[in-house]
């Protein structure tokens, strides 16, 4: 199998006791992820499940380059090249192909819609001034041309278009559950190999549920690897070609949804 993400002996802890402006007070530490390793296979559907405070945020912020580890590696590995994100700044990795889906919604309120979508379209080496100087007309397409490519990947999407039909307005008006659409909506348009979703189907609707299910399908259809922390169990059955269960710091269970979820540790999880 073609292993796309390689996640080795990864160790983060975290102060026990903060005081102001984020002193730590003592030497008591918490570990968070004790020697977690794991691999993603390459245009699979992979869920990252288990209970409050198991680590799996701090994992993705962790691939994401938002946290460093104390030890291990999580290596990217592209068609031509790879990258260790325990070595590298958030910048490089999403511009290197991965993208995230907060929990929660993460919108800069001001900017409009439309504006977020080209955001998320436009290359990311178009966007350094440097090469703007050297190659305007070259690596730059008109927002004309961008947005007609925006909305060409999303027409296929109804929640989608709604989304565009309020292009101008701006992404805090939008409704909590059309805010999620606005991120899903933005990893569509953004050219990358590796999408990592943090509780995806959080606060979402019926109508948005069926828009969510269509993206994960077309994204994999696509040869895109999914990589989601989820709570409801139904989606994982339903959505997800793979599964690992986190406690205490490490991945304890593998396998398939069905395979995963049979242990007792993890029907005591999720009441199930």
């Amino acid at each position: 199998m073609d292993t796309i993400l390689n996640i080795k002996d990864i160790h983060k802890s975290f102060a026990a006791n903060y005081g102001r402006r984020g002193r730590v007070f003592g030497n008591e530490y918490k570990n968070v992820i004790n020697g977690l390793s794991a691999n993603l296979e390459r245009g699979s559907i992979t869920a990252l499940v288990g209970g409050n405070g198991a680590g799996k945020t701090s994992l993705f912020n962790i691939i994401s380059g938002l946290l460093r580890p104390e030890a291990g590696s999580v290596v990217f590995n592209k068609a031509e090249s790879s990258l260790d994100c325990t070595l590298a700044t958030p910048y490089r990795i999403a511009s290197g192909g991965v993208g995230r889906m907060f929990q929660g919604t993460r919108v800069f309120g001001e900017l409009s819609v439309i504006d977020h979508l080209l955001i998320q379209a436009r290359p990311a080496w178009a966007e350094r001034p440097f090469n703007n100087v050297l190659f305007p007309v070259k690596n730059r397409k008109s927002g004309r041309e961008l947005k007609q490519d925006i909305y060409e990947a999303i027409k296929e999407f109804d929640e989608f278009r709604e989304l565009w039909k309020d292009g101008e307005k701006p992404a805090s008006s939008l409704s909590y559950a059309r805010q999620r659409m606005l991120s899903l909506a933005g990893l569509l348009v953004g050219n990358y190999d590796l999408l990592l979703l943090d509780e995806p189907s959080s606060g979402l609707n019926p109508q948005s549920f069926d828009t969510l299910y269509k993206f994960l399908n077309m994204m994999q259809a696509g040869g895109k690897t999914i990589f989601l922390i989820e709570h409801n169990m139904n989606f994982i059955k339903t959505a997800v070609d793979h599964c690992h269960y986190m406690a205490e710091g490490r991945i304890l269970f593998s396998g398939t949804p069905e395979e995963v979820l049979e242990h007792d540790e993890v029907k005591q999880s999720y009441l199930l």
